[in-house]
């Protein structure tokens, strides 16, 4: 135990040690408190100035809206501007003010104000008195004010058309002037601040024009409107059902089509595509496998936002690769879809069609006069097919062709549209001073199209088996081609009348026709015909290898529908319509051994639209 005097010499020692006293304990939670306290405002004050932005920010974003409103409102409503009666005890607003009328108010000032533009201008009030929910009531002009919340802060907006000279014949105007519209946001709330207001200004102007003011925000050109399309849509063979040992549940077959098309009024633009011919199949998953069918398009037009060149194309072979393939699913049994390779297609589209600018792709003609034009050729390069192979069953069948398409060697589908003005001639013949036309023209030629064939391991005798074209097969179409016209647009001017603009044309190919099994033989009509072959069904069975095999197929047909609007000439054409859709076909096609389905299909066939069209509006008069 220490002593009390060796205490006293150790804390004499080490006085440093003591600790802190009651008073300097005070005096450092006092100085801490007070930073803390510092701190805190700071933040809060950092806070409300942050709330305070963001509300800035809000009331921008309104005042944005509300002047977009009023640039889309029609040229008669800036110029029409208040209504009166709406902009009594406005607090941005004066009256009275010395030489106005009575009545008259002011934005702001009666005169101008340095640094506040629009100050001083007289507010147009011109608008017709409305009910609530009439036209003439058009927000934000007519009621000029309104409120809208957001976050719980009330935010007040007017706006303000104004303008001291919009005619010459306002008192002391030498020249017309915009319009000018004011929109002020402000709001109360928050941190208190000694601006709570944003206000933003627009200068509204439409030179004189052939677009009626009371529909549209500005006036623009006189010019004619035209837009013309031809097409030849992709046609289509699908296959569904079931084939023992495999996973197929639906393939397509599908022809090329090509597309082209020219609109014009303001700005030109023309685009045209080919489709190249392809195969898809899906299986049970849903999953599907592609051949072919390639797709590319060319485009020009005149609009310099696009950044587009004013004349584009695109072929086979250098834009795209147009390759075939086949897909297929199954082992003993399969179905093949194949796609052929060697298709030859371009497209080319120009707004200014020249030498360099060539159009329609060769070897057609190249129109050298300057206009609008579109024009697509597309050429199939062999078999398009679809082939089931049965040799899983308890004899083997061997394939058979469920569906075929041949190429119609060295006839393409081809579609041309083209703007023709005088002097040029083509469909039309415009005279000097016409508007002139937008011509389209298509053309389509599909190769012999097969349905429904035996397999290859059981036998067939005539009529079935034979050297024509159809021969071996329940359903075919044979030598079908087709084509249409349309041209829109005036033959005539102001001061004379020229030749009419002709009636859309739609035909198909005489030589056309289409067969199918009627239970000694087939039946054959002209595709052209508006009566559908009649079918019968074919049943047929015969033993192999010991072993039963049953074919059954059955069909119903449909006839062409051709379709033409308008049917007569005349010297203007405003809606013209020529259509094509050929004769098709819905095929069963089912395949037993020993009373087990094999094959259970149904194929139909679609060669889709061939199609030209047009619209054509005089320009409106100033």
């Amino acid at each position: 135990m220490q002593s009390g005097s060796f205490v006293r010499f150790h804390a004499r020692v080490h006085d440093d040690e003591r600790g802190f006293s009651l008073l300097e304990t005070v005096i450092a939670i006092t100085v801490i408190f007070g930073a803390l306290m510092t701190l805190a405002y700071s933040a809060s004050v950092g806070f409300q100035y942050g709330s305070l932005a963001r509300q800035r920010q809000t009331a921008t974003g309104i005042a944005d809206q509300i002047m977009e409103q009023t640039r889309g409102l029609a040229w008669d409503r800036i110029t029409a501007g208040h209504l009166s009666s709406d902009l009594t005890a406005d607090p941005n607003l004066v009256t009275s003010c010395a030489g106005d009328a009575a009545g008259v108010y002011r934005f702001l000032s009666c005169a101008a104000q340095t640094g506040r533009p629009g100050s001083g201008e007289r507010v147009v009030a011109g608008a017709s008195s409305c009910g609530s929910s009439t036209p003439d009531c058009v927000y934000p002009l007519v009621r000029h004010t309104g409120q809208i919340t957001q976050n719980n802060i009330a935010y007040t907006w007017r706006t303000y058309d104004t303008n001291n000279c919009p005619t010459l014949t306002t008192g002391g105007c030498a020249a017309t002037t915009p319009y000018r519209v004011t929109v002020i946001v402000t709001w109360t709330g928050g941190r208190a601040a000694p601006n709570k207001i944003v206000q933003v200004q627009s200068l509204f102007w439409s030179p004189t024009g052939c677009r009626s003011t009371s529909t549209h925000p500005f006036a623009a050109p006189c010019q004619p409107f035209f837009l013309g399309v031809s097409s030849v849509a992709q046609g289509n063979i699908n296959v569904t059902g079931t084939v023992a040992g495999t996973t197929f549940e639906s393939g397509d077959l599908s022809t090329s089509g090509v597309q082209s098309s020219v609109q014009q009024e303001q700005l030109s633009q023309a685009e045209g595509s080919f489709s190249q011919s392809g195969v898809r199949l899906v299986d049970s998953l849903g999953a599907a496998t592609v051949a072919g069918d390639v797709a590319a398009s060319s485009a020009a037009d005149t609009d310099p936002g696009t950044g587009a060149s004013t004349w584009s194309e695109v072929t086979c072979g250098t834009s795209v690769l147009c390759a075939g393939g086949a897909v297929s699913t199954g082992s003993s049994n399969t179905v093949v879809l194949t796609a052929p390779g060697g298709e030859t297609a371009q497209s080319d589209s120009t707004t200014a069609a020249g030498a360099a600018n060539i159009c329609p792709p060769p070897p057609a003609t190249g129109q050298t006069d300057g206009s609008p034009c579109s024009g697509s050729r597309i050429q199939q390069g062999g078999e398009l097919s679809a082939v089931v192979t049965l040799n899983g069953a308890a004899t083997p069948l061997g394939n058979a062709t469920l569906a075929r398409i041949l190429a119609a060697a060295g006839s393409p589908n081809t579609t041309f549209s083209d703007r023709v003005q005088y002097n040029a001639t083509g469909i039309c013949s415009p005279i000097t001073g016409s508007d002139g036309c937008l011509e389209q023209t298509t053309t389509r030629a599909v190769g012999t199209v097969n349905v429904g064939a035996l397999p290859e391991n059981v036998p067939a005798t005539l009529p079935w088996t034979g050297v024509n074209a159809w021969n071996g097969y329940y359903f075919s179409i044979v030598g079908y081609t087709d084509n249409a016209t349309a041209a829109v647009g005036s033959n005539s001017s102001s001061s004379a009348a020229g030749g009419n603009v002709p009636a859309p044309t739609a035909s198909i190919g005489v030589g056309a026709t289409v067969h199918c099994w009627n239970g000694i033989g087939y039946t054959t009509v002209l595709a052209s015909s508006a009566t559908a072959v009649a079918c019968a069904p074919f049943d047929l069975t015969w033993p192999i290898s010991g072993h039963m095999v049953r074919i059954q197929m059955s069909g119903t047909t449909s006839p062409a529908v051709i379709t033409r609007s308008p049917q007569a000439a005349a010297t203007s054409q405003t809606d013209v319509t020529a259509q094509i859709t050929p004769p098709g076909a819905t095929i069963t096609y089912v395949v037993t051994v020993d009373g087990a389905t094999v094959a259970d299909l149904t194929i139909t066939v679609n060669l889709n639209t061939l199609e030209a069209r047009g619209t054509y509006a005089a320009a409106p008069t100033p």
